[in-house]
């Protein structure tokens, strides 16, 4: 039994390496949108075998086998990600740009932190960076500040710091986290650095009044108020 899954990990490997280079090739503005699509498709494939190994390696209590895998997962959504991002910059779509960065961002952190078969990933973790600097415009960036009353740990699920589960740790295939459960807000505040850079401003009153898009500086069109709207034929 062990001998046959060593030798399915060892498998998959390979063919996630060629899925992996083959990839790579293809994280670039200028290649086809097709080819890039495709792409994304195979590691979306990597992604649920190294899923479908996990369950096998749990099952078995494989404990170091399972975080690999977890480890390939994380890679292969980094990438669905940044494949995902070109794509959607040359469809103009630049604020689901943003957000396919930033989850391959945290999706190769994660790699990394599951396991040190990702340790490979930290100069890809830079180039996103350099990717995000020299792509996307500087803007703000919104961080909350409170008091966490209440956390679970999301391994156990009893109260965070009662149990031995660190957040960033895996554990059997699955990386902890806190779940925040009950939270006082304090205050909200503009930062450079933030925890999560999914909280961004999206538009902001230039110096003529106009509310533009922080990325494209487009003006923003307002919505009609419901007195100014013109009803239509079917209405009464």
């Amino acid at each position: 039994m062990i001998d046959g899954f060593v030798q399915a990990i060892n498998d998959f490997q390979s063919e996630f390496n060629d899925t992996l280079h083959a990839g790579q090739r293809l994280c670039f503005l200028t290649r086809g949108k097709e080819l890039q699509i495709a792409a994304r498709d195979a590691f979306a494939l990597m992604k649920a075998k190294a899923k479908q190994l996990k369950a096998q390696a749990i099952a078995n209590e494989y404990e170091d086998a399972a975080n690999a895998l977890l480890s390939f997962e994380e890679t292969a959504e980094a990438f669905i990600n940044e494949l995902n991002m070109w794509v959607a910059l040359k469809e103009e779509k630049y604020a689901e740009a943003w957000d396919f960065l930033v989850e391959a961002q945290m999706a190769a952190t994660n790699a990394m932190q599951a396991h040190h078969i990702a340790d490979h990933l930290e100069g890809y973790i830079a180039r996103l960076s350099a990717v995000e600097e020299i792509i996307f415009p500087n803007h703000g960036f919104l961080s909350i500040g409170g008091i966490v009353r209440k956390a679970e740990c999301g391994i156990c699920g009893q109260e965070y710091g009662t149990c031995d589960h660190l957040v960033g740790k895996p554990y059997m295939g699955e990386l902890c986290y806190r779940r925040i459960t009950e939270y006082e807000l304090e205050e909200a505040s503009l930062v450079t650095n933030p925890a999560n850079k999914h909280c961004r401003v999206l538009r902001f009153t230039d110096t003529s009044g106009r509310m533009v898009d922080a990325f494209t500086l487009r003006v923003v069109p307002e919505k009609p108020s419901t007195e100014d709207s013109v009803p239509s034929e079917g209405d009464s």
